[in-house]
Order: structure tokens, then sequence, then C-alpha cells
């Protein structure tokens, strides 16, 4: 079963008043196979980010490399949160 996972990362060119980050949605099948794709975009670090109706993001603890990511993380982005919000990885 693939579960669709939003990847967020600092927009490469931004506009005054425009977007800040750019995002990526995968549809992924294991851990093995999100690594692989963070690998393949480069990612060096990824923090488990949380945005809510209003828009508001936040990390959900502190950004970590790539090779510490565990099946809890995944577990965490796929589950439906308490309140609305969109859950997703940001990295750079």
């Amino acid at each position: 079963m693939t579960t669709r996972i939003g990847l967020f990362t600092h927009a490469k060119k931004q506009k005054k008043g425009g977007r800040t980050t750019e995002n990526i949605y995968v549809d992924i099948d294991s851990l093995d196979a999100l690594s692989a794709k963070l690998n393949e975009l480069g990612a060096q670090q990824v923090g488990l980010m949380s945005r809510d109706r209003t828009g508001t993001t936040h990390l959900e603890g502190k950004m970590f490399p790539v090779a510490e990511l565990k099946e809890t993380h995944l577990s965490w982005l796929s589950s439906k949160p308490e309140q609305f919000a969109t859950r997703a990885l940001f990295f750079e």
C-alpha cells in the first residue's frame, strides 16, 4: 500500500511577497523508498512539519539527518492528526 507524502523545501527563486517554499508529493511504499527519494533530491537534513488550517507551519522537534529516518516518522506522516492539519517532511 502506498502513502502520499509531501516534501517541502526552500524556494529557489523567491519573488517579493511570493511563496517561500516549493513542494513535491511522492507516493511511497516503504521507508527505503522515502530515503531514496530524499537522497535523489539532495536532502541532507529533514524535519517533521505540520501546517494548520490558517497556513501556519512549524517543525515537530528539530531537523535531523536523512539517515536517521525511522518507521515511527513514517507512521507520524501517514496518520491523521487530531485537529485539521497537513503533515509533511521539510528538507534542506
